[in-house]
C-alpha cells in the first residue's frame, strides 16, 4: 500500500511541475535596412528593431548575452537571429519547436511566426 501511495505522489508531483510549451508569437517585418520584431505572446517586450549583420540571441527579455550572463541559459526561449543580404535566419536554440527559419526581405509583407514554426505571410 505504501508503494502505491509513493508511486501516486511521485506521478502527481511530476505532473504539477511539468512545463507547458512556451507560447510565442512574433510579427516580423522589414523597413529599409531594419528588421522589426513585434512580440504579441511570450515576451516582456513588444518591439525590437535590428539593422546589423551580427548574430544576436533573443529571449523573452530582448537580447541575451550568454557569455556574460550564463544564467540566461534558463530563459523560456532562446533564438539566434542573423542577417545575410536580403535574408534573415532564425535558429531555435531552446523553447521553440523549430531549428532554422529563413525569411526573405519583403517590404510589402509581414511574417507571423509562433513557437511551433508555423509561418503566416500577410501582404501589407
Amino acid at each position: 500500500m505504501k508503494t502505491i501511495l509513493i508511486f501516486l505522489m511521485c506521478s502527481f508531483s511530476g505532473m504539477a511541475y511539468s512545463q507547458k510549451p512556451t507560447e510565442l508569437e512574433w510579427a516580423i517585418s522589414f523597413k529599409k535596412n531594419h528588421v522589426i520584431f513585434e512580440c504579441s505572446k511570450g515576451c516582456n517586450y513588444s518591439y525590437l528593431s535590428f539593422d546589423s549583420y551580427r548574430k544576436v540571441v533573443l529571449n523573452e527579455n530582448a537580447m541575451a548575452n550568454l557569455k556574460k550572463n550564463p544564467d540566461e541559459q534558463n530563459s523560456t526561449f532562446l533564438v539566434q537571429y542573423s542577417k545575410n543580404g536580403n535574408e534573415i535566419t532564425l535558429e531555435g536554440i531552446k523553447g521553440v519547436e523549430w531549428k532554422n527559419i529563413t525569411l526573405t526581405r519583403d517590404l510589402k509583407s509581414k511574417y507571423y511566426i509562433n513557437q511551433t514554426g508555423e509561418i503566416r505571410k500577410i501582404t501589407l
